[in-house]
């Protein structure tokens, strides 16, 4: 964990990812000797300073040379990135954006970061950091999070913050990405499944109620719509069924007239045309014939003597017919007329 925050393993800070620009300090025992181009030195005397780099060594308040150091802090050079997670409130303070920060930054008075002692750039810059982005942040709701990025990026670039990191020897650039928190995307989420969800069973209700009002056959559509793959196999299956349901129904109608429950020539009749109209080709006992029925047997008759005529004794007399005289005729009976019917005058003279 040591060498992650920058501190190699004999208690000296890596250089190359420092956690702020004062690295170390020491009292020189020797010669002083510039140790390379990662770091500048920083040479305290009794009275007055040098600061030597890669470059050479500068003096200020030039002490004489027969004076020595008494300590001398080593600080980075160069430009290094530490970075922040905060939260920054956002419109109303009730809900906050996630905020990551990097911080740039470059030592730009090696003297004034050695007198600060800059060890830690998070926990110097937090602050003053968070309280510039707070002032732009509680502006915007928390859904505008994208509006107040942009807020926030404009014043980093326009150099209105130039001013961040310069009572430490430092310059700095922010660079912030803004996101909602984690409640605040939870709800939003939430809000938006229920409006899908809002979306999709209305669509639902609506194709639902035109296929009730479409009938059997809109229903059958919608069902075959809705599985494409099975389709196939569920009209297989319709089709199963439907030849089942005929099959028993001619079924039962065979077994009535087998079992003599139609009996007229007009309920067969009415059978035939059922079947017909379902396409079905019946001939035989069902139609204008009657049913084939097992013949009844007749009762024996009783035994009886039988004589015929020619065995009698006597042979037949065929008996004389009285003859035959013609009738005088006899006259016409009177007609039962009324009276006035005008032809009684007729009747009289008869």
């Amino acid at each position: 964990m040591a060498e992650e925050n920058g501190v190699a393993g004999n208690g000296a800070v890596d250089p190359s990812r420092p956690a702020g620009p004062f690295l170390r300090e020491y009292t020189p025992t020797g010669p002083f000797r510039q140790g390379g181009a990662r770091s500048t030195s920083v040479l305290f005397y009794r009275r007055g300073y040098s600061v030597a780099g890669v470059s050479g060594i500068e003096h200020y308040d030039k002490p004489p040379l027969a004076w020595r150091p008494h300590t001398i802090c080593e600080i980075a050079t160069g430009t290094f990135v530490t970075t922040l997670r905060m939260e920054l409130p956002a419109s109303g303070g009730a809900t906050f954006f996630k905020a990551e920060v990097d911080i740039h930054w470059t030592v730009e008075d090696p003297h004034l970061v050695a007198v600060q002692v800059v060890t830690d750039i998070a926990q110097r810059l937090t602050a003053p950091t968070l309280e510039r982005l707070r002032e732009i942040s509680a502006q915007f709701p928390v859904h505008q999070a994208e509006q107040a990025n942009t807020a926030i990026t404009h014043a980093c670039v326009s150099g209105r913050w130039n001013d961040l990191g310069t009572d430490l020897g430092l310059r700095v650039r922010l660079y912030v990405r803004l996101r909602v928190d984690d409640r605040t995307i939870g709800h939003t989420e939430k809000v938006r499944t229920h409006e899908s969800d809002a979306v999709l069973a209305r669509m639902r209700q609506e194709n639902y109620l035109t296929m009730l009002r479409g009938g059997e056959l809109e229903q059958l559509s919608h069902m075959l719509a809705a599985d494409p793959e099975a389709a196939n196999n569920f009209l297989e299956k319709i089709r199963q069924e439907g030849r089942q349901d005929e099959k028993e129904r001619v079924d039962r109608l065979f077994s009535m007239v087998a079992d003599g429950q139609i009996h007229s020539n007009e309920m067969e009749a009415q059978a035939l045309a059922y079947l017909n109209k379902k396409r079905l080709s019946i001939q035989g006992p069902v139609g204008t014939r009657p049913p084939r029925r097992a013949p009844q047997e007749l009762a024996p008759a009783h035994e009886e003597p039988f004589t015929p005529d020619w065995v009698a004794d006597e042979p037949p007399v065929r008996q004389s017919r009285p003859p035959v005289r013609d009738a005088a005729p006899e006259p016409p009976a009177p007609r039962d007329r009324n009276r006035d019917d005008g032809w009684g005058w007729a009747e009289d003279d008869g």
